[in-house]
């Protein structure tokens, strides 16, 4: 349902013409092929080759000037797209017309050569306005700050803006001489040089998104739009937080559809019949019963489904329950943190990061794709030397926002949300019930993306560490293995909230 301001417009002036439509997708994470998801009843969603279809189903329908944009994350996070460093993704894209694309914080997963490359494979222009060589200030030569697009009469900028914790997302090699700066001010001499042109829009692709769960809608793409006004910026694509937003904010409309090609957002231009303009905007499921899939990405893909589907379809183990992420502990992450700890022998806790866990897993058979798919980024699992002192201080950073934002192992954490942050961790006992030791030392398993100072954990890297030679993937296949079947995930909650 489109919010009130937007349900205005749609329902405004049947006569009014559309200057412009804007197709715009975000978060694709390499999801090339078709799948059903727990809330689409048992109905196919997405895939490159139904995507492709609705949108140009969608360009078609509207008969006048259309631009296509990508709010970034398109390559990392399935094994048909994995398997080659992104490249089957890019070929499939490439049929789809894009026009844009912010790079994403996990297009730098595999290091800035193989970005590059990427790029260079690309038919479409990448950008990023607020990421800076460490050393020089400059922006880095593998994406401009903006570009221009010019579509039937109108001329338009589109400046790109990654997520600002790109650096603390990202492992330590490959955000190395990196920084990315928060907020308008950083892309402003962006904004101000594009604007010198005199575009008749401007419009910012941001991979930054928002949270509309509740009203007002929340988050860095909303921060942002906060910072402009609607003569400045007249349009946010936005990306990141995988969630469906479709809001106004100082006049300027924040779109988001979702992610994994599950959606994509229209987003039209309107002259109405006196003459002033509106956007009407709205965010489409991508059903795969509804069109008939693009036979040129179809092509691409069957190229690759050979190779996918040798290792694909081997059956890894059998669930007694679906396991979905929803909160902020779930049964899905215990198992996770349980196969992690067991993974690395003799150690006593285990920690994994909640935006580390990229899908929900099915009730009944488990395949090597759906846990690939769980553990795309093939962390390698270390082992780490910490004092209970320093154990608290890492359980303060996992409640900074008053609630987990990662699963443990072996560990139970007591805390006050109510307390300042720093000061909110009050117990932390071992799993026979012993209380863990400020000046004794244990050993932690987690993944070397933590390791490294990944999601603000900068006290890890100073820390004596030792690979395990298992990646995430590797371990949650073994633990699965030695369960009993049908595996039931562990469901108690292992951070205990005191605050009434």
């Amino acid at each position: 349902m489109l919010p009130a301001v937007l349900l205005g417009f749609a329902l405004a002036g049947r006569a009014d013409s559309t200057l412009l439509r804007i197709l715009a997708i975000n978060d694709f994470h390499g999801a090339l092929e078709s799948r059903q998801y727990s809330w689409s009843g048992g109905r196919p969603v997405g895939g490159a080759a139904v995507l492709k279809a609705h949108l140009d189903s969608a360009a078609l329908a509207c008969r006048c000037a259309v631009l296509r944009l990508d709010g970034g994350d398109e390559l990392q996070g399935t094994l048909a797209s994995n398997l080659v460093y992104g490249r089957s993704t890019i070929e499939a894209l490439n049929h789809f017309g894009l026009d844009a694309a912010v790079v994403g914080n996990h297009e730098l997963d595999w290091g800035i050569d193989t970005l590059k490359a990427r790029i260079g494979e690309s038919r479409w222009k990448w950008i990023a306005a607020n990421v800076f060589d460490s050393l020089s200030g400059r922006r880095p030569d593998w994406a401009m700050p903006y570009t221009f697009l010019e579509r039937g009469e109108l001329r338009i900028a589109v400046v790109g803006y990654m997520a600002a914790r790109t650096k603390q997302m990202v492992g330590a090699t490959q955000a190395a001489g990196l920084v990315w700066r928060q907020g308008v001010g950083a892309i402003r001499d962006a904004l101000d040089a594009a604007r010198a042109e005199r575009p008749d829009l401007t419009i910012v692709v941001a991979h930054e998104g928002a949270y509309c769960d509740s009203l007002p809608c929340r988050g860095e793409a909303i921060d942002l739009a906060r910072g402009l006004d609607s003569t400045q910026v007249q349009l946010i694509i936005a990306g990141h937080t995988h969630t469906l937003v479709n809001t106004v904010v100082n006049g300027i409309p924040v779109v988001q559809a979702r992610s994994n090609g599950t959606a994509f957002s229209v987003i039209d231009l309107v002259r109405q019949d006196d003459g002033t303009r509106v956007w009407r905007a709205r965010v489409e499921t991508s059903w795969a019963d509804r069109v008939t899939p693009d036979s040129g990405v179809n092509a691409v893909l069957d190229r690759y489904r050979p190779m996918v589907d040798r290792l694909a379809r081997g059956r890894v183990a059998v669930l007694r329950d679906s396991l979905a992420r929803q909160g902020d502990q779930y049964p899905l992450g215990n198992l996770i943190a349980d196969a992690q700890r067991a993974a690395a022998a003799g150690t006593d806790f285990a920690l994994m990061n909640n935006g580390g866990i990229r899908r929900d897993l099915p009730a009944g058979q488990l395949t090597y794709s759906d846990l690939f798919e769980l553990h795309p980024f093939g962390n390698s699992i270390m082992r780490v030397w910490i004092t209970g002192e320093q154990l608290k201080v890492v359980m303060e950073r996992a409640v900074v926002s008053g609630r987990p934002s990662f699963h443990i192992s072996g560990l139970t954490v007591r805390y006050d949300s109510r307390k300042p942050s720093g000061s909110r961790v009050l117990q932390m006992r071992k799993t026979n019930g012993a209380l863990v030791q400020p000046r004794r030392t244990y050993v932690l398993a987690l993944g070397d993306f933590l390791q490294t100072g990944g999601e603000g954990l900068a006290l890890l890297r100073t820390l004596p560490a030792r690979r395990t030679g298992k990646t995430d993937l590797e371990a949650m296949i073994a633990y699965l293995g030695r369960l009993r079947q049908p595996v039931a995930a562990p469901p108690a909650r292992r951070f205990i909230d005191l605050a009434p």
